[in-house]
């Protein structure tokens, strides 16, 4: 029985691996500049987990009008496809994103000392990366399954990965090559994952 609970735990934390994959390397220099202090990063990783609450309530909202639609692992996993040729061919512009973030990262640079402000713009950044995630996030809570509580888990155990990872190590994951594609490969296989039901 824990092995099946260890398995979803293990889903959950994939699944979200996957979901904020491109995310991560694209944003570390707005997100290391954001958590370049000690209060930064307390405040970047509290913001971090209040925005990733709000995504789960809504894609889990979202799952139940799903849940209702048959055949629904097909059009789920034809969303993800979309989202990964989006991915890919830089659809959706992260320009304005940019710019969002610029202004917050110069709100942060002159009031370095709010705590509260500082967890206020770590959710705004995080909440606009965590939107594209809810598409990647739905079929996790798609279905009768009785171990959503520990792919939930899973869940919050990536996003703290995650912010271990900007936070102290920014500089080698910059180096890497290849994001978009490997981005774009990590969506295709986990659509065929959904699609296949094996998600």
């Amino acid at each position: 029985m824990s092995g099946i609970f260890l398995q979803q735990v293990l889903t959950g934390f994939l699944v979200k691996s996957i979901a904020s994959f491109d995310d991560t390397l694209t944003r570390i220099p707005v997100l290391a500049e954001l958590t370049r202090g000690k209060t930064g990063k307390i405040a970047f990783s509290i913001g971090t987990l209040l925005a990733l609450t709000v995504i789960l309530i809504i894609v889990i909202f979202f799952s139940a009008v799903l849940n209702m639609i048959p055949y629904r692992q097909y059009l789920v996993a034809g969303l993800i496809f979309l989202l990964a040729l989006a991915v890919y061919f830089e659809i959706f512009s992260p320009k304005k994103e940019e710019k969002i973030e610029r202004k917050l990262l110069h709100v942060q640079a002159i009031s370095n000392g709010r705590f509260l402000k500082l967890i206020g713009i770590g959710f705004i950044v995080s909440f606009v990366t965590y939107l594209d995630d809810m598409v990647v996030l739905m079929p996790l809570f798609i279905g009768d399954h009785t171990a959503k509580l520990f792919r939930v888990a899973g869940i919050y155990l990536a996003a703290l990965t995650q912010i271990v990872l900007v936070i102290y190590f920014s500089r080698q994951l910059s180096r890497i090559k290849y994001k978009k594609e490997l981005a774009t490969l990590a969506l295709v296989i986990l659509a065929t994952l959904v699609w296949l039901g094996v998600i």
